[in-house]
């Protein structure tokens, strides 16, 4: 074995580690093997810039802009929504959104798919509270399934079919694959309807761990003077009759209204006290003039009994 090829099995093992170990962007990694490569001659400028010019490359990238485009109209969104809307068992929702997604997936890239629909449906499975990771995985795996229908399905088809055209090779059609991608989606959703969202865990997100443990979580918000309900009743500020939350006392100055009619008006500058789910409380906070309050000494004991200070502290994923 030369001096020359120890170095190139050092860096490819270098970068296969740092690629498992996730030490840096993969991006990354990939760009300085090839540039310490580079440097030490084991690869000219043209070989290195090679890949670049590959056809299957350039029709990745431009499937990217595409998909964007489809990501940022909403559409799959939306309609995906309104699959999962009137879904009546697990197993109908699963497939509503499976056969879908691979359909989606045979002509557009799976990654801006996939990131597109996991908040769907997260906030699906939150309001039904059903465990997210009994779809996310699903979702993932029908989305690699029905790529393989078709030659733009994923990036790895058409790598290979301009692997093949630079070979002077005649490369793949667009449907060709299609002869072996169409039976391995059906079994593999088959699989996943009937034997493998038994297998999946059971794992609840933040919020709904939270909502189950939690009986009496405060939450104080503000009312700014953009709220446009200023002035109006609780019940005419749709503050009334929410899911999983109630409010218990308005702060007013140094008056506490407690406790809170249907009546009683809302204004400017009130400091709201509500009890209950956390994920109420965080739709709650996208309303146009309420904001959370993240400095209150406000806590039941101090409701019911005087003075006592809670101060609780939530680490959301941003």
């Amino acid at each position: 074995m030369t001096i020359e090829i120890a170095v190139v099995l050092i860096g490819i093992i270098g970068m296969l580690s740092g690629l498992f170990l996730e030490i840096a962007r993969p991006d990354l990694l990939v760009f300085f093997t090839l540039f310490i490569f580079l440097m030490f001659g084991f690869v000219t400028p043209d070989e290195a810039l090679a890949g670049f010019s590959n056809q299957g490359m350039m029709t990745v990238a431009l499937l990217f802009v595409v998909a964007g485009v489809f990501e940022k109209s909403g559409l799959i969104e939306r309609l995906m929504s309104s699959f999962l809307a009137d879904a009546k068992t697990e197993r109908g929702a699963m497939g509503k959104l499976l056969f879908p997604v691979s359909a989606f997936s045979a002509f557009f890239n799976n990654t801006p798919i996939v990131a597109t629909l996991t908040p769907v449906v997260r906030r699906w499975t939150s309001r039904r509270d059903i465990s997210p990771s009994k779809y996310l995985l699903p979702l993932s795996y029908a989305s690699i399934l029905g790529g393989t229908i078709t030659l733009i399905g994923t990036s790895t088809n058409l790598v290979i079919h301009g692997l093949l055209i630079d070979a002077g090779e005649k490369g793949f059609s667009f449907f060709q694959l299609a002869w072996v991608g169409v039976p391995i989606t059906i079994a593999g959703l088959s699989y996943l309807l009937l034997f493998g969202r038994r297998l999946l865990p059971d794992h609840r997100s933040m919020i709904q761990r939270v909502n189950q443990s939690t009986k009496d979580y405060l939450s104080e918000m503000k009312v700014t003077p953009e709220f446009p309900y200023s002035g109006r009743t609780v019940e005419e500020a749709r503050l009334r009759n929410l899911k999983g939350v109630y409010l218990i006392e308005i702060i007013r100055g140094r008056e506490r209204i407690s406790p809170v009619s249907s009546q009683t008006r809302v204004q400017t500058g009130d400091r709201l006290i509500f009890t209950g789910m956390i994920s109420t409380i965080a739709e709650l906070q996208k309303r146009k003039g309420l904001v959370v309050n993240t400095g209150t000494d406000l806590s039941l004991e101090n409701i019911k009994n005087g003075d006592s200070r809670l101060v609780e502290a939530v680490v959301s994923h941003q």
